[in-house]
């Protein structure tokens, strides 16, 4: 691998970066270091944690994990998903990835997981009408920032037109309900998956038949005949927020779908009762009683604060995009303290941020930080920030804000230069792997400039590939380096 630099006569005054991370200047640019003989433990937040609070929403940034535009600690937590039969398995975070975490005061998260709308074959694309259909659920695209996340094509996808019917897709969208409280999708991220066991589907329960046995999530009509419902004992109801999960293909048009697993959320209680977070466009607004959706909540906002300055309800509109704050009560609403429009630009709503290193330099725009590609040719460079710097380089630690573009490149607006913290600051390097201790759970990782001890634990991310098979591939792996050792928080497999 050779380095890749821009220097600064050749891009000018607006455009000046960095300095190239020399040995010798390698930890203040950013990390690194020689192997070590024995790992230390993976450094862990140790605040005070006086209460948990529940953070709803999109992924819109990472440094750690930032959802919404706030920043959550998650070195010490992996993304998890949950199987039908409630085991828990690994999950990567990726931009446009509908998540509920957990947290302490202090924004340190203690759980998070991943949850996507809908999961199945695609029935329909509509290019035009910019909008697919699976499992009977009609998925809007979105490229208005102002009406909430742009939707991400990932994984082969750069644009709706790539998506062909009968593809197998994971999409994660905001739940919105119109003012009569018809449910519809708008995709945040749009991926192709490998099939599984199941179909899935997130909505709220319409047209209840008790007789029947069935409900509606949009146009699919649900059979929960022989269904297992959770958690045990719940009753089916109008309104409630539902996770449905059907035999992979079973679901077909103008029949009754058979449920297998139905789950019913019950946000108070995940919530422990603690302060939430809910994050969405905004749905059934009733000016009158000071009320209004979020993600198919219902939010009583009439003695919330406004956090922006001169923003009140009358500010507020049907597909506006909000993040709430507040409480639970037993109905599932949530009774709201404080309301945040994103979007506007005192709050930047449309921006992604992004901090940790840059990989696959080729030019100014077109590099990746956190696995996302970076266009930065038009961006306004901090040159105080980075310390003489003269050169833009791979390994070197940046913060990026900007807007993410219809093929999901991130157009960046400002970078500047960080500063590593040791066992803190996420890290990203690109490496071959060797000497694999699976007892250990360690290996070699020689980059372009440095051998890397990298030590991985039960909370690593593996992507594309399985630790036993990581011998001689070429990986991506981001985490934090302490004491000479690089605690890896993902591994990806960037080569076969």
């Amino acid at each position: 691998m050779q380095t890749q630099h821009v220097r600064l006569s050749s891009i000018g005054t607006r455009s000046l970066l960095v300095v190239a991370c020399a040995a010798a200047v390698l930890a203040a640019c950013g990390g690194g270091g020689s192997s070590a003989s024995s790992p230390s433990p993976t450094p862990t937040p140790t605040p005070t944690q006086t209460s948990s609070a529940a953070t709803s929403g999109t992924v819109t940034g990472f440094g750690s994990l930032i959802v919404d535009g706030v920043r959550i600690d998650n070195h010490a937590v992996g993304a998890m998903r949950e199987l039908e039969d409630g085991t828990l398995v690994s999950a990567e975070l990726r931009l446009g990835k509908h998540v509920e975490v957990l947290h302490d005061d202090n924004l340190v998260a203690s759980q998070v997981r991943v949850r996507a709308e809908v999961e199945g074959t695609v029935q329909a694309v509509d290019v035009t009408a910019k909008t697919l259909k699976v499992l009977d659920q009609t998925i809007a695209i979105n490229t208005d920032a102002t009406l909430g996340p742009v939707t991400v094509f990932d994984n082969p996808y750069t644009a709706l037109a790539d998506v062909k019917l009968a593809d197998n897709v994971e999409i994660h969208a905001l739940l919105k309900l119109d003012a009569a409280g018809k449910a519809s999708l708008q995709a945040t991220r749009i991926e192709k998956k490998v099939a599984d066991a199941f179909d899935r589907v997130h909505g709220i329960v319409a047209e209840l038949s008790t007789s029947a046995h069935t409900f509606k999530l949009g146009a699919l009509l649900v059979d929960y005949t022989d269904a297992k419902l959770l958690p045990q004992g719940i009753v089916l109801a109008n309104g409630a927020e539902v996770h449905v999960s059907i035999s992979a293909g079973a679901a077909t048009p103008g029949t009754a779908a058979k449920a297998k697993v139905i789950k019913v959320s019950d946000r108070k209680h995940d919530s422990d009762g603690k302060e939430a977070e809910l994050g969405g466009a905004i749905g059934v607004l009733d000016a009158t009683a000071k009320s209004f959706s979020v993600d198919g909540v219902k939010v009583d906002a009439s003695a919330a604060t406004f956090k922006q300055a001169g923003k009140s309800f009358a500010d507020l509109k049907l597909g506006t995009y909000v993040v709430v704050k507040g409480s639970y009560a037993s109905d599932q609403s949530l009774k709201a303290s404080s309301v945040v429009i994103r979007a506007v630009d005192d709050e930047k709503g449309n921006e992604i941020e992004l901090h940790g290193s840059i990989l696959d330099f080729t030019s100014l725009a077109n590099f990746t930080v956190r696995g996302v590609t970076v266009d930065a040719s038009s961006a306004k460079i901090d040159v105080a920030s980075c310390a003489g710097v003269t050169v833009l380089v791979n390994n070197l630690q940046v913060e990026v804000t900007g807007s993410l573009t219809a093929t999901g490149i991130v157009k960046a607006s400002t970078l500047k230069c960080e500063k590593a913290q040791d066992g803190v600051t996420v890290l990203g390097r690109h490496g071959v792997a060797s000497k694999i201790d699976l007892v250990a759970k360690t290996l070699t990782l020689t980059t372009e400039k440095e051998t890397l001890t990298v030590q991985w634990s039960a909370a690593t991310t593996f992507v594309k590939v399985d630790a036993s098979a990581v011998d001689g591939k070429s990986l991506s792996i981001e985490g934090t380096l302490s004491a000479g050792v690089f605690h890896a928080e993902k591994i990806v497999l960037t080569q076969k």
